[in-house]
């Protein structure tokens, strides 16, 4: 009973993982719980009143700026259609000439700007020039639907150049919609009582007066500037007719059922935004509903989160010390268990292969010295093969010089010279002059091979003659230039060692033949050697890899080819390495 009592009042209670995971993620849900209680409270008290009351203030700013943008784009419309541009012009010669072919050509001319102007102005709609008096329209862009009579059309606003009316239907044929339209007199220079009608695009209106705002359904109301109704979507509470007793704001007002809010364009007219009272309040109780179920169910995902973080770290740890437990009592073949957690999987894989590792090292061990004792063979057999060659190889010297072939004499010892070079026990790093040596006998066979068809030329400073580099690395570079460069095996092939800058040294092997194509030569580097039957086998890849292992990244062989010039190949190295290769 101590103890126990104990379990709960001192540490050994927190000493447990699964107690410590408890603790905190019950503590977490009751500050989740305080936390979403307290911004539910702040969110219904200050939100609903404050916030949205200023987000309605941004979007009433919003309709009224696109409204007067909208009465901006009219305004700036109609001057191109009435005063003293192109189509003013147009229309006063097309009203005044008797001629046909000039009065066509006038029609077609204001028909054309006409097309252009609804082209370049998609928020302007359906217009037309019209006298008030006769009744009689020109160049209309539909078909209208009534007499182009404008009493009875709600005024906005009446100045002495226009006058502006809306929202009202349409006064197209097959058009359903409200638009806001203006009048003008339009400048003909000859007195003739022309106007011209304009309205807004249909989309235009609807895109600007929203009937639904932050989520509430909203109604519109519009008074001129004399503070008279013209336009209501809230006739029971709003008349049309009627006079407009509030003021522009940026406070919510309570009228009748709704609640009002206004702003004043810039062209002296009213716009009031109406949302039902009933809606606000509603959203509210749906508000506090949402916050009260988004604190339960953080609550339970807190709870389920706790318990799967203790499982997902208690499993892995009972995996372990299950594991440790087959290790001490050497139990080194059991089969690997996944956690199907990553990070304690690869710590799992990482066990498992120290375990393996422990294992196999005994065998390893005997694998090496059993190694050790074939690699004794095979350099004992490598020793031997070499010398029965080089001794096959003088009797075959020695039976030419006493038949008197000194061209095989000849052919032999620099065969001979090659293969002492390519087998010998120099190293992997010599200098330029022995490499250069030993590529001078390989161009001497190549060039018996191939009955002299082609000519080499060495062009060497002597001052970089004891510059070290990797063995065998010219011979390649030379072949590729016999085997793809020369034309039928018939050109020239320049070597060229030459110390191109303080402190390194560029080699270049350069053929006249008929060059190669990019694809070919990019099959040369990326190759392990040349051609089936061609050459030594041993391609530019392996210079590559012999400068990077030497010198590193920075020298790289490099290689240009055109029809015009041949192929030629250079590689530039430093004259002192920076680490010495030890020669094996």
């Amino acid at each position: 009973m101590k103890h126990r009592l104990h379990a709960f009042t001192g540490r050994p209670f927190l000493y447990s993982l699964k107690n410590r995971v408890t603790v905190v993620f019950l503590f977490s849900t009751f500050m989740t719980f305080a936390i979403v209680g307290s911004a539910s409270y702040y969110t219904i008290s200050s939100i609903l009143y404050n916030k949205i009351e200023r987000n309605i203030q941004l979007t009433m700013d919003e309709v009224s700026r696109d409204t007067d943008l909208a009465v901006d784009n009219l305004l700036s419309v109609s001057s191109q259609l009435s005063y003293g541009g192109t189509v003013s012009n147009d229309l006063t010669n097309y009203l005044s000439t008797d001629s046909y072919s000039s009065k066509k050509t006038h029609y077609d001319n204001i028909n054309a700007y006409l097309n252009l102007i609804d082209f370049t102005n998609p928020n302007a709609g359906f217009h037309f020039y019209y006298y008030p008096d006769t009744g009689k329209t020109l160049f209309e862009n539909g078909k209208l639907n009534r007499p182009p009579v404008m009493t009875g059309l709600p005024v906005l606003t009446d100045k002495t150049l226009f006058t502006f009316y809306g929202p009202h239907p349409s006064l197209a044929d097959g058009k359903n919609g409200l638009v806001l339209s203006l009048t003008r007199p339009v400048d003909t220079m000859g007195g003739s009582n022309l106007y011209l009608y304009l309205e807004s695009s249909l989309p235009a209106l609807a895109n600007i007066m929203k009937t639904k705002q932050l989520g509430m359904d909203i109604k519109y109301v519009i008074a001129n500037e004399q503070n008279r109704i013209v336009y209501s979507q809230l006739p029971g509470s709003f008349q049309i007719g009627a006079l407009y007793a509030g003021e522009s704001g940026d406070t919510i007002r309570s009228a009748a059922d709704a609640y009002v809010f206004d702003t004043t364009s810039r062209y002296g007219w009213h716009l009031v935004a109406a949302f039902n009272k009933s809606a606000f309040t509603s959203e509210i109780r749906a508000w506090a509903l949402r916050m009260a179920l988004i604190g339960a169910v953080l609550m339970l995902l807190s709870l389920l989160l706790g318990y799967l973080v203790w499982r997902s770290v208690y499993v892995p740890i009972r995996l372990f010390k299950k594991e440790i437990g087959h290790m001490a009592s050497n139990q080194f073949d059991t089969v690997t268990e996944r956690t199907n957690v990553a990070e304690f999987d690869q710590v799992l894989k990482q066990f498992h292969s120290m375990k393996d590792r422990i294992q196999s090292l005994l065998l390893e061990v005997r694998q090496q010295e059993n190694e050790k004792r074939q690699l004794e063979v095979d350099k004992l057999l490598s020793q031997i093969n070499p010398h029965f060659l080089y001794n096959s190889l003088n009797t075959v010297q020695w039976i030419a010089r006493t038949e008197g072939q000194r061209k095989i004499v000849k052919l032999v010892a620099e065969l001979t010279r090659l293969l002492r070079y390519n087998l010998g026990k120099e190293g992997s790093i010599v200098t330029i002059e022995q490499e250069l040596t030993a590529l001078k006998d390989y161009v001497a066979l190549q060039l018996v091979r191939n009955d002299d068809q082609f000519k080499a030329a060495f062009d060497v400073d002597d001052a970089v003659l004891q510059v070290e580099i990797p063995r065998f690395i010219l011979q390649p570079l030379v072949e590729n230039a016999i085997c793809h460069g020369l034309k039928e095996g018939s050109g020239t092939i320049e070597v060229t060692v030459r110390r191109s800058q303080p402190g390194f040294v560029t080699i270049s092997v350069r053929d006249d033949g008929t060059g190669m194509s990019e694809e070919k030569l990019a099959r040369l580097f990326e190759g392990n050697g040349t051609e089936v039957g061609q050459g030594l086998g041993i391609g530019l890849n392996y210079v590559n890899r012999m400068l990077d292992v030497h010198f590193g990244e920075g020298c790289r062989l490099q290689a240009e080819s055109s029809e015009k010039d041949g192929t030629v190949y250079w590689f530039t190295i430093p004259t002192r390495r920076k680490e010495a290769e030890p020669h094996v």
